[in-house]
């Protein structure tokens, strides 16, 4: 599939985030923003139903699983 060039300009913070979480999962910037947008247009396709939705689920201190729903505003 051919791909298309788009300019993308990020605040400093979040491409320093992004430089930083490329470095440790040994990936370059350009992957993991394409792996950020896949998820991130999965989430608005979830959000589209109301039926269903996104969550993380989080070990807790006491030994549970902590749920918190995704809301994309």
């Amino acid at each position: 599939m051919p791909e298309t060039r788009y300019t993308l300009t990020l605040p400093s913070d979040i491409y320093e985030e992004l430089r930083i979480q490329a470095e440790n999962r040994g990936t370059s910037i350009k992957d993991l923003v394409r792996q950020s947008l896949k998820m991130g247009l999965l989430a608005m396709k979830v959000e589209e139903s109301l039926d269903t939705g996104l969550f993380l689920k989080e070990r807790a201190e006491a030994g549970g699983i902590r749920e918190t729903r995704l809301i994309l505003a």
